[in-house]
């Protein structure tokens, strides 16, 4: 498995890992068009990258795998696991076909190691499988949105 910054080539991968993430459970909640019609979704990835976007693509045999990328919000356009205008919130996908191999902790392990900020947020629903993952990397619940929970990371 290679590991390897985002950059703006991986706009149209890291799109499919954000419906990867909003489809987590298989059900197919969100379509591209729908991803792009709710701009409270499409702000994770639209005119990818800012210049405080950061992210780590991990690609198997040449092909992308799967996908950890970070970036600001603000409390006038929050995201959904919003904290402050300083927390970038991350969001993870895995290709189907890759998962269970490592990818998720690969590339979260390297997005924490290289992160510029002081901490991380992310939203995620509590029987999403990816939960425990960054609860093993020391994400910690500060609060809930409806029906997911708002994790930090202090790093």
């Amino acid at each position: 498995m290679l590991l390897r910054p985002a950059t703006a080539d991986d706009f149209t991968f890291l799109t499919e890992m954000l419906l990867e993430a909003y489809n987590w459970d298989g059900t197919p909640w969100f379509t591209l068009d729908k991803l792009r019609a709710e701009d409270k979704a499409w702000r994770y990835v639209a005119g990818w990258p800012r210049p405080t976007d950061f992210g780590v693509i991990a690609e198997v045999d040449g092909t992308p795998a799967g996908a950890a990328w970070a970036r600001l919000f603000t409390a006038d356009r929050p995201g959904y696991g919003y904290l402050a205008d300083d927390v970038p919130e991350l969001s993870l996908g895995v290709s189907p076909s890759f998962r269970r191999r490592g990818i998720a902790r690969a590339v979260m392990t390297e997005l924490i190691r290289t992160a510029p900020y002081q901490r991380l947020s992310l939203s995620v629903d509590p029987d999403n499988p990816a939960a425990n993952l960054y609860r093993a990397l020391g994400f910690e619940k500060v609060g809930t949105v409806e029906t997911s929970d708002t994790m930090v990371l202090e790093l």
